[in-house]
């Protein structure tokens, strides 16, 4: 699934510490990675945003809708978030394709306990359920084929501290300070891959007239037995994001060279729940 793997840049760059399981054989990437408290930063009130994906900012190409603590989708406590996308047009043609993601988190510290995301593309729809614990994340992904029925489920563990899903690894980043300077370098795994997430603030700037944090991003994926580093080959390097420099601290744009080439997602609309 080709598009599936630029959605999935989306969400990782555009989210955006943990702390390690502590064993004298821990790489030493892990004495990089940020404390797992909270910054200063407000939390984000219950808002939805809509973002639009293109190859240059030209080619129209999908769309996304992010949602934060939507009323409609209460749980005991629990922060909610669900996001929905899909291609669109010319790009739609070639790569047909929608998702819907799920996440809850722990409503004081916002670490995740649950992730569901379902993806399907022309051949085939994958449903990916994720449950983390303090020092351990479970995947399943379910696998069907849309013409033949065919199904294959595969199960996969991650022994870690802290790991945090897309969403988390966001209210997580848009919490901290991010002076010119800062970097942030956390654990994710919104899927069954673990990940080295770094980012770093290069300070305030205007973007298309509006006052924006400048942040660029980075990630290695984590081999789930050894924790050796490898290269993320469909991040050709590093990607940029841009957050209002305001109280919401919402992504304005991410701009991300990818295996199909330059991509973006523009924010078109943001607004209250």
């Amino acid at each position: 699934m080709m598009w599936p793997h630029f959605l999935r840049c989306f969400a990782l760059v555009g989210v955006m510490g943990v702390t390690s399981a502590g064993a004298a054989t821990d790489p030493a990437w892990t004495a990089e990675l940020t404390p797992a408290t909270l910054g200063p930063h407000p939390k984000l009130p219950p808002m939805a945003l809509d973002f639009d994906l293109s190859w240059k900012g030209t080619l129209h190409a999908g769309k996304v809708n992010l949602e934060f603590a939507p009323r409609a989708a209460k749980k005991s406590g629990a922060y909610v978030i669900h996001s929905i996308g899909m291609s669109q047009g010319f790009a739609a043609g070639l790569f047909p394709f929608r998702y819907d993601f799920w996440s809850e988190l722990h409503l004081d510290s916002l670490t995740p306990w649950y992730f569901r995301a379902v993806e399907t593309d022309a051949k085939e729809t994958v449903t990916t359920t994720t449950r983390y614990q303090p020092a351990r994340v479970e995947s399943n992904e379910f696998c069907q084929n849309l013409k033949s029925g065919k199904a294959t489920l595969k199960s996969a563990a991650f022994k870690f501290n802290t790991v945090h899903d897309i969403f988390s690894a966001m209210l997580f980043v848009r919490s901290q300070p991010l002076k010119a300077g800062e970097r942030i370098t956390l654990v994710v795994l919104p899927f069954n891959t673990p990940y080295l997430l770094r980012v770093q603030s290069n300070g305030s700037e205007l973007h298309d007239g509006r006052k924006a944090i400048n942040l660029s991003v980075a990630m290695q994926k984590i081999n789930r037995t050894t924790l050796e580093l490898m290269p993320y080959k469909k991040l050709k390097r590093s990607a940029t994001l841009w957050l209002s420099d305001d109280d919401k601290r919402i992504p304005i744009e991410i701009r991300a060279a990818v295996f199909i080439g330059d991509v973006r997602a523009t924010l078109t609309d943001s607004r209250k729940l």
